[in-house]
């Protein structure tokens, strides 16, 4: 394609900021180390890479704000998918204040529990709060550390939670007659945040699917954990463990792979192979996509 002034002072702009990428790929398929190899690489060559999670920002030396906006949403999203829920004949009670939240170890104590299913409404609510806390972070985290020259590294692409609570809520909404939402009504929600996912603001500059096998993931979080998470499985429309796992990640995997091929986004394959192996071949694709992004960078010549 020939250059033009208009495509050069963009491929300009580009080199003069940092670079934001962002995994995506179901729950234990290997994003985190990914990304923490990724990062150690960076580093070893001489490259600023700020790591970026909200969860991280919750206890990061951050001002009043975004911080304590952060933290309620964080908060809200949970309530909201636990909401109607019932354990041990009580409605499910979440602590308002950050806190409590804290001592009381509310993500743990979720994990433990085996409640009724909640209210579609519930995790419906919660794919738009999570989307409003993901603005907050992109404008006053990711943003500020681009114009800093840095690598954002996200590891988990915020998508995969607003899918994830989407799924639950057409899931409860096909599980019931009583429903306030029908599944169509969920759909045409959801729709718009996940082009906004796609190819607006909150979109990364690299993004990156880990694709691989379901039953190799779960016996990765097995292995790490013992269990699966609270947000890992259908738990909250009253699928608990193995099979609520199973369940949410193949519907998650489907929904990521279209999402991949929509959005031109990388795909790296997870073979069930030693973890050092799958890890080399990431890292070496990646460092080689971002040399291609960022030629003054001389990533290539460092290799």
């Amino acid at each position: 394609m020939d250059s033009t002034p208009q495509t050069e002072g963009r491929a300009s702009e580009a080199e003069g900021r940092g670079l934001h990428l962002s995994f995506l790929g179901i729950d234990g398929i290997g994003k985190t180390t990914l990304a923490e190899h990724l990062t150690a690489e960076l580093r070893a060559r001489n490259v600023t890479v700020t790591p970026v999670s909200w969860r991280s920002t919750l206890d990061a030396e951050l001002p009043t704000w975004p911080q304590e906006a952060l933290r309620t949403l964080w908060m809200d999203t949970y309530r909201l998918l636990f909401g109607g829920a019932v354990h041990q004949g009580r409605p499910v009670s979440l602590p308002e204040r950050y806190a409590d939240w804290q001592s009381e170890r509310s993500e743990d104590r979720l994990g433990e529990l085996r409640a009724t299913a909640s209210s579609p409404s519930g995790p419906l609510a919660a794919a738009f709060v999570e989307f409003a806390g993901n603005l907050v972070l992109h404008a006053e985290v990711i943003r500020p550390a681009l114009r800093r020259g840095e690598v954002v590294i996200q590891e988990t692409f915020p998508y995969k939670h607003v899918l994830k609570e989407y799924l639950l809520a057409r899931e409860l909404a096909q599980g019931t007659e009583a429903t306030p939402y029908e599944s169509t009504e969920i759909d045409f929600l959801f729709g718009p945040l996940e082009e906004s996912f796609g190819s607006g603001t909150l979109s990364p500059d690299l993004g990156v699917l880990l694709d691989g096998p379901i039953e190799l993931a779960l016996r990765r979080r097995l292995r790490q954990s013992g269990a699966v998470g609270v947000l890992e499985d259908l738990r909250t429309a009253g699928r608990h463990g193995d099979e609520g796992f199973v369940a949410l990640q193949s519907a998650s995997a489907r929904r990521f792979e279209a999402f991949a091929r929509k959005y031109d986004w990388s795909v790296l394959t997870v073979e069930d192979a030693p973890v050092e192996v799958n890890v080399r071949r990431g890292v070496d694709l990646l460092l080689s996509r971002i040399a291609e992004m960022r030629p003054s960078w001389g990533l290539e010549r460092t290799r």
